[in-house]
């Protein structure tokens, strides 16, 4: 099977792919973290922190590291994707927001959680993936 192709471009350029209050977010992360640490903090946000979350403090690392396990899964061509994998690559050449939504959908049906919610974080790692090549991220392990 062809490997799942992943083009360069600015963080900007995948952020344009996100709603403006996404967008807006992940800018002012950017200004102090790198594309990585800028998706985990996405995912690790709680919204207002004079609020404690329903039952009590919680650590989101956990969820963190599960989503980032599926994450390399789907780049990786790991077998628990081949069928998604299959029909991404089948498309031919495709948008950033078609690899974008059909990547955060998948890990999403799978970790039980909104594409909307991961789709900021698969954007930013996406765009690091870019930057390094795909071969060089999956073997980095």
């Amino acid at each position: 099977m062809a490997a799942l192709q992943i083009s360069d471009g600015d963080v900007n350029d995948w952020l344009s792919e996100l709603k403006p209050y996404q967008r807006d977010t992940l800018q002012v992360f950017l200004l102090t973290a790198t594309p990585e640490e800028a998706a985990e903090r996405w995912l690790s946000s709680t919204g207002s922190p004079n609020i404690v979350p329903f039952g009590g403090p919680h650590d989101s690392k956990p969820f963190w590291n599960r989503f980032k396990e599926e994450f390399r899964k789907f780049v990786c061509d790991d077998q628990a994707y081949i069928e998604e994998r299959r029909s991404l690559v089948a498309q031919g050449p495709v948008g950033k927001a078609v690899v974008v939504s059909m990547i955060s959908a998948t890990i999403g049906a799978t970790i039980g959680y909104s594409a909307t919610l991961l789709a900021p974080a698969v954007a930013l790692l996406l765009c690091a993936i870019g930057k390094m090549g795909v071969n060089a991220y999956c073997s980095a392990g």
